[in-house]
């Protein structure tokens, strides 16, 4: 959890924000997650589902979630602003994802999919607000991005870079789950394609992905940039052993413009393949 802070600490994430979003290229802004124990100054209070709050401040805007300004229930839920209900609350829950969202086939799976996650943060905060992070107000415990599958490529790339760990990804349950309980709960870095029902909100394109980064990882990623293919470091390739490449196993990589010479690795691998050819 975290808590507003002097301006000096807060240039870290303002300036990563920015050099995150050239790097990749984003349409939108890079959404700083803070669960906070009070309002940030300047937030939108009104109601708004989840979903569109995370639309809302890649846009620009930032929110503040809360019991009563999350509109959609099982936003609230997830967020661990209120408990899962029970009871009738429970049993209309459950009708709604079987018959009416119609996500699962019955009631007996939509119970089996609830104990696969992961409890919500339940008793953590009061307020989860969502912003811009070049704006944000207070130091996030997570980073969003929209983006496409090779911005979310690189983003995994830099995040695994020096650990050579894959990310355990939750790619099943709600978006807000996906998307921000799960990373923030975990400390994993989570690859979200979204529940099906949050892709028709309008705003959210066909190629969206959501890639949540906990705030910690998301600084070591940034320290990596210079060094990993997935930054801004070139990778070392030869032409001549790309068309080697491209010519024995039809490897579809891109020519030698943006790679650096390397005269002896290409002496040493064209030896390997000429060997190979006899």
């Amino acid at each position: 959890m975290n808590y507003k802070v002097q301006d000096s600490m807060k240039m870290e994430w303002t300036v990563l924000a920015e050099d995150i979003r050239e790097l990749l290229g984003l349409k939108g802004n890079a959404v700083a997650i803070t669960y906070a124990m009070h309002s940030p100054s300047g937030a939108r209070h009104s109601k708004h589902r989840v979903c569109d709050a995370i639309l809302m401040a890649s846009h620009g805007d930032t929110l503040d979630l809360t019991i009563n300004t999350c509109a959609c229930p099982g936003g609230t839920w997830h967020l661990g602003l209120t408990a899962y209900p029970t009871g009738q609350k429970d049993r209309v829950a459950k009708d709604f994802l079987v018959n009416r969202e119609r996500i699962y086939s019955s009631t007996t799976v939509c119970q089996k999919a609830r104990g696969h996650v992961l409890p919500p943060p339940l008793g953590l905060a009061d307020h989860v607000v969502l912003s811009p992070m070049d704006e944000a107000e207070f130091c996030p415990d997570a980073v969003l991005f929209i983006c496409n599958a090779e911005q979310a490529c690189r983003l995994v790339t830099l995040d695994s870079f020096e650990s050579g760990t894959a990310p355990r990804v939750q790619m099943t349950g709600s978006t807000c789950y996906q998307a921000i309980t799960y990373p923030v709960v975990s400390g994993e870095m989570n690859v979200s394609l979204m529940d099906y029902t949050s892709r028709h909100i309008r705003g959210y394109e066909p190629d969206d992905l959501l890639v949540t980064i906990p705030y910690y990882r998301f600084v070591n990623l940034m320290r990596r940039i210079d060094k990993c293919a997935a930054g801004r470091s070139k990778m070392r390739i030869p032409q001549s052993v790309l068309v080697r490449l491209l010519a024995h196993y039809n490897i579809a990589v891109p020519f030698a413009i943006a790679y650096l010479k390397a005269e002896e690795w290409s002496k040493k691998y064209l030896k390997i393949f000429k060997e190979k050819d006899k």
